[in-house]
């Protein structure tokens, strides 16, 4: 699985596009995305595919110097998990 994970301040939260492609062999069937341990998006996948992009607009909170840490986590049909995670930190 490739991930892409952009991330821009809003005015009120952050504006987060989640994007996945699988490779080889590789589907898609279900995603879950969480921002600072909340639950942002639980997507099943039906029927899987080899591509998913999802846009979270004004997602979670945003401060001077708030830490924030984004996990994405892709399910394929045989129940296998990949994940990747993104850290940053609010400069204003």
């Amino acid at each position: 699985m490739k991930f892409t994970i952009q991330r821009n301040r809003a005015i009120a939260g952050n504006d987060i596009t989640v994007g996945i492609e699988a490779e080889g062999n590789e589907v898609i069937s279900h995603v879950t995305t969480n921002l600072d341990g909340f639950d942002i998006g639980d997507d099943e996948v039906d029927p899987p595919s080899v591509s998913f992009e999802r846009e979270f607009l004004q997602a979670g909170d945003a401060s001077p110097h708030l830490q924030h840490k984004l996990v994405v986590s892709v399910t394929d049909t045989q129940g296998s998990t990949k994940s990747a995670a993104r850290l940053w930190q609010d400069v204003s």
